[in-house]
Order: C-alpha cells, then structure tokens, then sequence
C-alpha cells in the first residue's frame, strides 16, 4: 500500500534495500512499546487553497496504514453514516454530488413548487483544532486495545513538538500566508492516513444527532463541509444556532464566518461545483474557480507532456459529466497543434520507437474517448485517425488503428 501511494521513491528505494530488517524493526518497537513517529517533513501546497502539509517517513507510513486498515476502519467505520463521504473508500466527492442531486429530486417530487434552501456549514480551522483527548475518548468507546491506543496517542500528539510552528512561521514568512499556529493537545497533521479517518471520525456523533434528533433529512458530510437542504428556512435558522452551541461545548470548534443559508434559485457551491434550480429543475455547473484551475492546468500541460495533457483531459471530461451543462462547458481538444509536433517527432525516429509512441498516444486519446458518447466521439475518432496517418509516412498508424 505504501509504495503505490508514497510520492518519494528515492526513500522507497532505501527502505526496501534492508526491507525485511526495517519491517521486523518495526515490529519490534509497536511489541515492545517503543513506537516514536520520526520529525514530520513540511512543505507548503496552494491548492486549492495554502495548507502545511507533514510528510512521514516511509517507516511512520507502514504504522499509520497498519493501524488505519487494522483497527481505524473494522472497528470505527461502521459507526459511520452514509451522507459522511470524505476519504472512505466508495465514496468520496462523486458520491457527495450524487446524494445532492438525489436529495434535491426528492424535495422537489415530495414538495413541488416549493422554494428549497441550503445550510452551508464550515468549521474554521478544522484540522488545527481537533481536540486530542476528546478524540481519544471517543475512539476509546469503540476501541479498546490500549496498545493501538498508545499507538494513536503518540502519532496525533506529533503536533505538539516544538519544530511544527517553527516550520509555521518560516512558510508564513515567506509566501505571507496566515496558517495557524499548533497549540498544545489539538490539531491533526494534514497528510497521514490515521489523520484523514480520524477527522471525519470526530464529528461521526453528530453526524446522527443532526439526522436523528434534529431531523435533517437532506443531510451531506465532507469533512469539515456541512450541506442541510430543506423547505423551511426557518428551521434551518434553528439547527444552524444550534449546531454552533454543540460544536462550540463539545468539540471546542468554531463556525466559519463563511457559514450561511443560501435560497437554491440564486445558486451556492459545494465540493467545487455549483447548484441551483430553475424552472423546477436543477442546473450543476463546475464552480468558476475550478474552471480556471482546470484550463490553467491544461494548458500547463499542454506546454510540458503530451501524454499527461491527453490522461488529464480525459479525467477531467469524467468530472463534468456531473453537471447538467457538460457541452457547453467542456474544455475542447485540439487535435492539430498537438500531432503535428507528434508528427515531426515520428518522421525524425525509427519505426520501433514510433511504433511505441503512437501506442502510447492511443492509450491516452482511448481514456479520453471513455468519456464521450455517441456522435461527438465518432467525429474525434475519425479526425484523429487521419491526422495520425498524415504522421507516419510508414504506415504505422493504420496498422495499430
């Protein structure tokens, strides 16, 4: 699991020269109880939005997947609700949009004409804020080996070394950003595998006292993303004032400013696409901020690799197929100014090297077709085929077509 997910080969590389000493070290140190997570590495990311992220060794890795797969997931994932979609395998943002659009057709057979509301909750600085010992206790409820106990206490409380602010500081410094500060027993690192289940773990209580007790149908979850739709704006008055008293008393978190009850027919975003109803229907469209980043990645591509330009354009053609507008909207393939390089490049090689690259390029555009239907994707076939065959004096083309 480690190697297919660990970006830094290079360590992979060195860990797996001495790899059955490194595993039966590890194994010695969590039967003795002498586990100590090595010093984070940070860097900063900015998208989508400035976050310090702490990278594990390789060692620190091992535990943390043992310990998520082992014990986090049979013993603490079936205490879950179906609308808490973050990082949890089947799950995830695609299913986040599918329970909305599912949501919104509901409310809108069982009460037609209606005007439909949405409560968007954001917790301010969610992962920097998580109480240790209030997560411990709620872990401990369901989970009783002190071993894997003591295992999590000294992995989430990493945060508490001196050296996590220090790297606070000099990141704010110099890109002028604002991430706060570690303070002593609360914050999740961003970047590890027990962190990611743990964090959606914590407010797994209130997950069923806002379905249960407040009687939140239309009820979404991603992490520290909250969406309540309903008929009554009202109500969802009541359960915003009341979810900031519990979050506020018992999980020693704070709404964000951002927090607010938006009426659907002028629209509102969530998980980077953007809802509203019109005329009794619903419109999905991608967030405008996300189709920025999409073209501006596009293009970033398109300068670099062709290759990754054709896989990306291909997976992102599979995220607009959740929206209603996805023909409009799609970014456009063009054909032309990326095989006519291809093109000088296959005349100037031999045949067993252009064989392997036309390949390839097949391979991409085929992931690319995946997500097209009908005429639209007959017409990209056929202007493809022919431009590859203006490629490749030799033929080539035609014979892996």
């Amino acid at each position: 699991m480690v190697r297919t997910t660990c970006k830094n080969k290079r360590e992979l590389a060195i860990f797996a020269m001495n790899l059955q000493a490194n595993l039966y070290s590890i194994l010695r140190e969590l039967r003795e109880g002498d586990y100590r997570p090595d010093p984070y590495r940070a860097f900063m990311i900015f998208e989508p939005k400035a976050r310090l992220v702490m990278s594990q060794s390789v060692r620190d890795k091992i535990v943390n997947h043992f310990v998520a797969n082992n014990y986090l997931l049979p013993y603490l994932e079936q205490s879950l609700i179906e609308a808490n979609v973050a990082t949890r395998k089947g799950r995830g943002g695609a299913m986040g949009i599918a329970l909305t659009k599912r949501y919104f057709h509901q409310i809108m057979v069982r009460e037609p004409g209606k005007e439909i509301y949405a409560l968007k909750l954001d917790i301010s600085k969610y992962f920097y804020s998580i109480d240790h010992d209030i997560l411990l206790k709620k872990v401990r409820r369901r989970m009783y080996d002190e071993k894997v106990l003591d295992i999590l206490r000294r992995i989430i409380d990493e945060t508490d070394s001196e050296y996590i602010n220090e790297a606070v500081d000099f990141y704010n410094n110099r890109y002028g950003t604002d991430i706060p500060h570690y303070t002593k027993g609360r914050g999740l690192s961003i970047g590890a595998m027990t962190s990611q289940f743990l964090a959606i773990y914590y407010l797994s209580d209130l997950d069923h006292y806002i379905k249960e007790k407040l009687g939140c149908r239309y009820y979404v979850r991603y992490m520290d993303d909250f969406l309540i739709l309903s008929t009554s704006k009202a109500k969802l008055r009541r359960v915003w004032r009341e979810l900031e008293r519990k979050l506020d008393t018992e999980y020693h978190l704070a709404l964000n400013p951002k927090t607010a009850i938006f009426p659907c027919r002028r629209g509102f975003v969530f998980l980077g696409f953007r809802f509203r109803t019109h005329e009794a229907k619903l419109r999905v469209d991608a967030a405008p901020r996300t189709r920025r980043r999409i073209r501006l990645r596009l293009r970033e591509l398109a300068r670099q690799d062709r290759l990754d330009y054709w896989h990306s354009l291909a997976s992102y053609y599979g995220y607009w197929r959740a929206t209603t507008t996805v023909r409009r909207k799609m970014p456009q393939p063009d054909f032309r100014w990326s095989l006519a390089d291809y093109g000088a490049y296959c005349r100037s090689a031999g045949e067993a090297e252009v064989i392997l690259r036309h390949r390839n390029m097949l391979y991409a555009m085929g992931d690319f077709y995946a997500g097209l239907r009908g005429d639209m994707a007959l017409a990209y076939l056929e202007q493809t085929r022919d431009e590859l065959m203006e490629c490749s004096s030799e033929g080539i083309a035609l014979r892996l077509w």
